[in-house]
């Protein structure tokens, strides 16, 4: 394993959609307990990766979160931890991006990235990119928060994914009786 992981964190319905049919996200259950945890486990990281269409996501919204005084006091910590983390964006069509965020082309050129980081790369969302580093067998750790809502149609957790793969559950916990994270590293 590399001193820098490679960790997906990622919230799913109970049927294993990442978002709604429209790609909605409005099912998350996240109250002070979970935004809490992330505020902790997030400004533990040594960067933050992104597909294309969730950096612009989180770009358009925690770069400011901290200036909005009528957000939750959670929310206001994590686009501290936002703001202040490097990050990557993996796009063919990005020619630059702000918020000390480097494009990566593809998943060959995480290599440099990952080697400036100083602490695990936590691939936030971003399904398609989730499902290229899973593929190339480069992620050491998926962390699953499972919300209790089902969806019915919308993208799944490694959709497209085109062989077989071993994991080994290593830790559970529950937030605000709402949300189980599951943790997995690669079965050995």
């Amino acid at each position: 394993m590399s001193e820098n992981r490679i960790v997906v964190s990622v919230q799913l319905s109970l049927d294993g959609r990442t978002a709604g049919p429209a790609g909605e996200l409005d099912w998350f259950a996240v109250k002070d307990e979970l935004h809490e945890h992330f505020v902790t486990e997030h400004s533990q990281a040594g960067a933050f990766m992104y597909g294309r269409r969730t950096y612009e996501g989180m770009a358009a919204y925690w770069p400011t979160a901290d200036q909005d005084p009528d957000n939750d006091p959670w929310l206001i910590e994590y686009s501290k931890v936002w703001k202040s983390m490097p990050k990557a964006v993996f796009s063919r069509t990005l020619t630059s991006a702000e918020w000390d965020t480097t494009v990566l082309r593809d998943v060959a050129a995480l290599d440099a990235f990952r080697a400036r980081a100083t602490g695990d790369l936590y691939l936030l969302g971003s399904g398609r990119m989730i499902t290229e580093l899973t593929a190339a067998e480069l992620v050491d750790e998926f962390q699953l928060y499972v919300h209790p809502s089902v969806l019915g149609r919308g993208p799944s957790l490694l959709e497209g994914l085109s062989r077989r793969l071993d994991l080994e559950l290593v830790d559970s916990q529950t937030f605000d009786r709402a949300v189980t994270k599951l943790t997995y590293h690669r079965a050995q």
